[in-house]
C-alpha cells in the first residue's frame, strides 16, 4: 500500500477548512440568526412597545383601517394589546401576535444576512490568505 505525502495530505485538509460550501454558510447563518433574533426584537418591545408595534400598522392592518394600541398594568407585568379598527363597520380585529411575528421576521432576516455577509468575507479572506482557488 502506497502511502500519501503528508504535505499532500495537510494541503487537502487545509483545502477543505477553507472551502465550505454556501450551503454550508446558509446554514450556519441561519442557526446564527435563529440563536441570536428573539433577545432585541424582545428588550424592544418590551421597552418601546407603543413605538415598536406602530411601525407595522401599515403591515398588519388592511388599508382604511386604523391601528389602536392598549397597554395597561395587571399587577404583574404590563399588558400590550393591538388591533385594527374599522372605522365604516367598528369591527376590531387582533393584530398583535401579527405585529410580533412581523417584527421578528425583520429581525430573524437582519441577523440571517449580516451573519452570510460576515461568512463569506471571512471565507474570502481564508481563500486568499492560503491561496484556494476552486
Amino acid at each position: 500500500m502506497k502511502a500519501m505525502n503528508p504535505n499532500l495530505r495537510l494541503q487537502h485538509m487545509t483545502e477543505q477548512l477553507v472551502r465550505p460550501s454556501l450551503l454550508q454558510l446558509v446554514l450556519k447563518s441561519a442557526f446564527i440568526a435563529l440563536v441570536a433574533f428573539g433577545g432585541p426584537a424582545g428588550a424592544l418591545a418590551a421597552i418601546f412597545p407603543r413605538a415598536f408595534f406602530g411601525l407595522t400598522a401599515y403591515v398588519v392592518c388592511p388599508r382604511g383601517s386604523e391601528m389602536q394600541y392598549e397597554e395597561w398594568y395587571d399587577g404583574e407585568s404590563n399588558q400590550v394589546r393591538m388591533y385594527c379598527m374599522d372605522p365604516a363597520s367598528g369591527e376590531a380585529v387582533e393584530r398583535t401576535v401579527l405585529a410580533l411575528a412581523v417584527w421578528l421576521g425583520v429581525f430573524f432576516l437582519a441577523f440571517f444576512y449580516i451573519a452570510l455577509a460576515v461568512l463569506l468575507i471571512i471565507r474570502a479572506r481564508n481563500r486568499r490568505k492560503y491561496g484556494v482557488d476552486t
